[in-house]
């Protein structure tokens, strides 16, 4: 009997262990794929920052000075760019008019990365001191951000952006 019972307890000890070993090993997969190095994760972080520092000084180049030559960025408008250049002659005409006196904060979440060499990258960001198109102020905004960035060169860029404002106002049916 403690031979057959020895058996089953070995069985089901397998039947429970390998079931949990697979789980483990695939989370610490997916850890390992989730998590890069300190400098890739400070450097990143250092995008994010200088893209948030270049719009509070209103500065459109150095606001896209971390921004592939060929991004795609989708605005929180659903308008969509293919260049640098078409995002920051955009900015530019905001800073010198609806944006003038704003002041953005962000706040990275999460980085994912999906190999060494890309990341996907969850941005919360607020506003203040907008205006709305028609002059009225729009004191209070946030919203989301997702950057896909690449490092290119031994330098992490925005290839893709899409920005979501949860407090969007629809635009007016005359536009």
């Amino acid at each position: 009997m403690k031979t057959r019972a020895g058996k089953v307890l070995a069985i089901a000890v397998l039947f429970v262990a390998a079931p949990l070993a697979i789980g483990l090993a695939r989370a610490a997969g997916d850890e390992a794929r989730n998590s890069g190095n300190p400098q890739d994760d400070a450097a990143i972080r250092q995008v994010v920052a200088g893209f948030s520092n270049g719009w509070n000084t209103h500065d459109a180049h150095a606001m896209c000075s971390s921004l592939a030559d060929d991004v795609q960025w989708v605005s929180w408008r659903g308008d969509v760019s293919h260049s640098r250049k078409q995002v920051e002659d955009d900015h530019a005409t905001l800073f010198a008019g609806l944006y003038k006196n704003s002041h953005r904060t962000d706040a990275v979440k999460a980085i994912r990365y999906l190999t060494p060499e890309l990341a996907s990258v969850d941005n919360y960001w607020s506003m203040t001191g907008a205006k709305m198109r028609d002059g009225s102020d729009w004191p209070y905004r946030a919203g989301y951000v997702n950057f896909l960035m690449a490092k290119r060169d031994g330098r992490w860029v925005i290839i893709v952006s899409h920005t979501a404002d949860f407090n969007a106002k629809a635009p007016d049916a005359s536009h």
